[in-house]
């Protein structure tokens, strides 16, 4: 009798431990960035160049900072060891 309490107890525990990773992970699923029934947040509707530009940054400047901190293929990398060092 004792064996089919603790083995009820057990398929209660595990259900009740499925049930709620479900919900976790239907909680998770949620597109980042949306509201709750999907529409776009007020964050996404602001475009953020134009909100820089409206409270008077200078974006040519943010642009030239971009580009600069972004590891894009425009750097020139140098042509190599100098073959004088290693004598």
């Amino acid at each position: 009798m004792a064996i089919v309490a603790s083995s009820s107890r057990l398929v209660v525990m595990l259900s009740f431990i499925i049930i709620v990773l479900m919900l976790v992970m239907n909680t998770e699923a949620r597109p980042y960035g949306h509201g709750p029934h999907g529409n776009p947040t007020m964050a996404e509707k602001i475009d953020g160049m134009t909100m820089l530009e409206k409270l008077g940054y200078d974006l040519s400047k943010i642009d030239y900072y971009r580009r600069m901190l972004s590891s894009s293929p425009e750097r020139i990398s140098p042509g190599g060891p100098d073959p004088q060092h290693h004598y």
